[in-house]
């Protein structure tokens, strides 16, 4: 029965179809996510081969002879140097926002507890990996979130996942393909790599660490929307800084914390530059942006995303000589770009407001 003209029922607006003042508000929305996303793997990128530099330093001041410390040692620098980077990082950060660290409240708690303890996890296993395969090959298999980001969300989280959405998919990965074929062209005199002590230590453990990194992205997108951003990352650096501090006294890293080897860290510019970049840059901006606009778009969006990540690592790379760009990574960065540039079209995963 159609309402008579004058009824209040003739004047009800439909609240399942947002009006087109409200469906490009939605798509502007995501578009702006998917820039800042994209500024944060710009600025991730810039970690890999500034990751390689600043752990050289820290191996030259722990070993001054030159010889290669064993494996457990090796772990425990990397966990040293992964907990002094994030705790300093949540000192300034809580610096630069301490007029929002009051009224905790247990969501914000909760969120940068799970955020900062996979986030913890992946960065060990992923700087460790770096020590022992290319900034891209190391860029490249980080970015498998694509793959296991839209599958959790699918089968463990029950969201679903849109047609346009696989489709960037299955372009990320075609691209990450490209990035795997065999590239000797890509080593560089100022390679920083060293030969695995075991076949495919780094890429195993890099390939662990992006499944902590997925659990990282389902945990933004399961806690963001509710916690404040500021208080959840001030918590997931201060974890990420507990977590690997305590791998790295488990495996035996109190011996670092020798005068000669603090004096001499303090004293290489090297390394005094790389740490700096690393908490400015890479951490305090990377993290605040990636939990403040990330829960925009949902976690499948935001792993096709990431995919740039690889990309950015490797003109990073490029630029600080430890490897050389080819044919191969243009070609496999266009698709990856391709790819987010489909899912930069997908629409909001919130509804906005009904008028």
């Amino acid at each position: 029965m159609l309402p008579m003209p004058g009824s209040d029922s003739a004047n009800l607006q439909p609240l399942d179809y947002p009006s087109p003042v409200a469906r490009a508000r939605s798509a502007a929305r995501v578009r702006l996510a998917a820039a800042v996303l994209a500024l944060c793997c710009l600025l991730w990128g810039l970690s890999f081969p500034i990751m390689q530099f600043a752990s050289t330093a820290f191996q030259t001041a722990v070993r001054p002879d030159g010889s290669s410390p064993p494996l457990r040692l090796t772990l425990a620098m990397q966990a040293t140097f992964n907990g002094w980077r994030f705790a300093l990082a949540a000192v300034l950060y809580y610096l630069l926002t301490r007029s929002r660290q009051r009224n905790y409240r247990p969501v914000d708690w909760h969120a940068g507890a799970a955020v900062g303890l996979f986030c913890g996890c992946g960065m060990f296993l992923q700087l460790t990996g770096l020590r022992y395969t290319l900034p891209s090959i190391s860029g490249f298999l980080t970015a498998l979130v694509v793959v296991f980001a839209p599958l959790a969300q699918s089968l463990i989280f029950r969201k679903p996942v849109t047609l346009r959405i696989w489709l960037a998919v299955v372009v990320a990965v075609a691209g990450m393909l490209i990035f795997a074929q065999t590239n000797p062209d890509a080593h560089a005199q100022n390679t920083l790599a060293l030969s695995p002590p075991l076949p495919y230590l780094g890429e195993i453990l890099t390939v662990v660490s992006s499944m902590l990194f997925t659990a990282q992205i389902m945990a933004v997108d399961r806690f963001g929307c509710a916690a404040d951003t500021a208080r959840m990352t001030v918590v997931m650096l201060a974890v990420v800084a507990l977590v690997n501090t305590t791998l790295a006294l488990a495996l035996g890293g109190a011996q670092i914390y020798r005068a000669p080897i603090l004096f001499a860290l303090l004293r290489d510019p090297v390394f005094i530059a790389s740490i700096v970049s690393l908490i400015v840059f890479c951490t305090v901006t990377a993290m605040h942006l990636m939990n403040t606009y990330q829960p925009a778009v949902s976690a499948a969006v935001a792993s096709v995303i990431y995919c740039l990540e690889p990309v950015f690592a490797t003109l990073w790379s490029t630029a600080f000589r430890t490897e050389s760009i080819t044919r191969i990574t243009i070609a496999g960065g266009v698709v990856i770009l391709l790819a987010v540039l489909i899912v930069a079209q997908t629409p909001s995963r919130k509804s906005p407001a009904p008028q």
